[in-house]
């Protein structure tokens, strides 16, 4: 033990051997071992606050100083020795089970912690009262008879006092904790002004005070229950500290009065026959208080907890420039921040309220945008996120990431209000939209490419199992298109596969799909009911390509081959249809090209 821990033990043994002396001399005037006894108590709550609840050694020197106050008022050295071991073990046992039972000032205060000191004050001294019972039937020379009267009145004292006087000493917060406490008041709006707090507190202790005059002026001592109705005030207007030290004030001043003779009863029946019954009472009428100070506690704790999760949040979306919103969803009313109206093309005086939010989504994106919000409400998700179109003022759609977060919730959890932003990511989905088209698209004529045509003929022959009809694939090649790249250059290449691709979109038919496979390859995934329809497409395709191109200072007359191969099931489609198309294009090429072959069909004519 260091000097410093040694002095401060010292000190509170002679504090407690103090208090132990002077309630043993007056419980001796009256006959009996003690009418009042908070030396136990009053021990272990300086324990509590030098946090030395597990120190042994300093329980050891406080059933010495017992013994010593014991041995001092005549009783011999044996009994005094049994007593100060009785009222260590008091002390440390119910020490042991506030450590068992995580009951300490660095908890916060719930009722659990209330409830857990009820228990610990009721079970602790219980073995001390054994031992003490039978030391004091041996200090008074009684008989065995007395044994149980001395083992109750032990129990009752220390319990009671325990009761009444540790909660001041357990629920005592720091500086830190209070300063805390008292800038989360005044940044919620919810302290009061110094003179507002000074006249409540002596209005409740007025009443308080009035509570307890009732029973000497009355004689009725069911009179003193009132006073817990007074200690409720405390408890849901001053915090727990508070209403555990008005407590144990109160009842101080309740059993000096009363033994001073001025309770109903002390004259007749003496200090011994009212003190017992009255601390009692006390204990019982200070502890409903205690309960709902707690759970005042508690709630002032879940919304101190809520409100500094919303002011984060709100330095957070302040500081990321968005859109802001916070929505009260008990009454429906909502704000949008300046950045958020603008977002839609509005003034904040005539943005829609929530109510009318849907009114401005895509309808195509409520449905996902709800669901994801009631996830959210439900507790299943940390935070609420969808991506949706909002229409602008002027008509066109804004796509916006909508993020929130419920940050109060009532005490049987429902929602009560959110807070989110709105982060316009328009350019995002048109950023998107482009490396979607540049993955599916050929980049120079802007047409599907092999890897859309091969997907898409999948889909097509499955339909086709579905639905029916014939499924055509045209395969087109550029005739001679190398000598156009090696005569006028790769730009005029470029420029007639161009050309091409726009003429080969037009051809097509609503529903084909009009593909460049790579180089001067093209494609057409056309369906329909008959072969004729098909020899007709081709013929459309195979003019539309082969009209005049006029490029940069030169004149072309391009044809084009292509290879026409129909499937009638979907078990036809696929590579094995295009390998058919591909033969047929070649008997195209070799048939002197400019003209279309249907695999194991009739050619069309060469166009001049």
């Amino acid at each position: 033990m260091t000097s410093a821990r040694i002095m401060k033990a010292a000190l509170l043994a002679l504090a407690y051997f103090v208090i132990a002396y002077a309630t043993v001399v007056f419980g001796r005037a009256h006959g009996v071992a003690a009418v009042i006894w908070p030396a136990n108590a009053l021990a272990l709550g300086a324990l509590i606050l030098l946090k030395r609840v597990d120190g042994w050694p300093e329980i050891v020197l406080i059933g010495a100083a017992n013994a010593l106050a014991h041995w001092m008022v005549g009783d011999g050295i044996a009994p005094s020795a049994a007593l100060g071991l009785a009222n260590g073990l008091c002390v440390g046992v119910t020490a042991l089970l506030m450590r068992l039972g995580g009951i300490s000032q660095d908890e916060p205060t719930r009722t659990r912690t209330v409830l857990g000191l009820f228990f610990v004050s009721v079970v602790g001294p219980i073995p001390a009262a054994v031992v003490g019972g039978v030391a004091l039937t041996s200090a008074f020379n009684e008989g065995p008879d007395a044994i149980g009267r001395f083992i109750w009145s032990w129990w009752l004292l220390d319990s009671v006092n325990f009761l009444l006087l540790l909660p001041p000493f357990l629920f005592w917060r720091s500086r830190e904790q209070r300063r805390a406490a008292a800038e989360f008041r005044r940044r919620s709006h919810t302290e009061p002004s110094t003179a507002r707090r000074a006249i409540e507190l002596a209005a409740a202790s007025v009443t308080l005070t009035a509570a307890g005059l009732l029973v000497p002026i009355t004689g009725q001592l069911w009179l003193i229950e009132v006073s817990a109705t007074a200690l409720l005030w405390f408890a849901l207007r001053f915090g727990m500290f508070y209403t555990a030290a008005t407590a144990a004030v109160f009842s101080v001043c309740v059993v000096a009065a009363a033994l001073a003779g001025f309770w109903p009863g002390a004259a007749d029946h003496g200090h011994a026959g009212v003190l017992l019954s009255l601390q009692a009472m006390l204990a019982l009428t200070t502890l409903p208080g205690l309960l709902v100070a707690a759970i005042a506690s508690q709630r002032e704790r879940s919304r101190r907890a809520l409100f500094e999760n919303a002011t984060r949040l709100s330095y957070a979306l302040e500081g990321a420039n968005d859109g802001l919103w916070d929505w009260n969803l008990s009454s429906g009313e909502s704000f949008f921040s300046q950045r958020a109206c603008r977002m839609f093309g509005h003034g904040a005086e005539e943005f829609p309220e929530v109510a009318h939010w849907d009114s401005i989504m895509h309808e195509d994106d409520r449905g996902l945008a709800k669901a994801a919000f009631d996830a959210h409400v439900r507790g299943e998700t940390e935070f609420y996120e969808a991506e949706v179109r909002c229409r602008h003022k002027d008509g066109h759609w804004v796509w916006v990431l909508d993020r929130g977060k419920v940050v109060e919730r009532d005490a049987e959890g429902v929602a009560l209000r959110a807070v989110g932003t709105y982060t316009d990511i328009s350019e995002r989905k048109r950023l998107e939209s482009a490396l979607e088209h540049l993955a599916n698209h050929d980049a120079l004529t802007g047409l599907a490419n092999r890897a859309v045509f091969e997907r898409d003929l999948e889909k097509a022959g499955a339909r086709l199992d579905r639905q029916g009809g014939r499924l055509a694939v045209l395969l087109i090649d550029v005739d001679h298109f190398k000598a156009v790249n090696d005569t006028f250059g790769h730009a005029a290449g470029d420029a007639l596969l161009i050309a091409i691709g726009m003429r080969l979109k037009a051809t097509a038919r609503i529903g084909d799909v009009a593909a460049r496979l790579g180089g001067d390859e093209f494609a057409v995934i056309a369906t329909g009911h008959s072969a004729a329809e098909f020899d007709a497409l081709a013929e459309r395709v195979n003019v539309a390509l082969s009209e005049p191109f006029e490029g940069a200072g030169h004149s072309l007359r391009p044809t084009v081959s292509i290879g026409v191969a129909v499937a009638t099931s979907g078990g036809q489609a696929g590579d094995e249809l295009v390998a058919r198309a591909d033969r047929a294009l070649y008997a195209a090429k070799s048939a002197g090209r400019g003209t279309w072959r249907f695999f194991g069909g009739a050619a069309g004519k060469v166009v001049a």
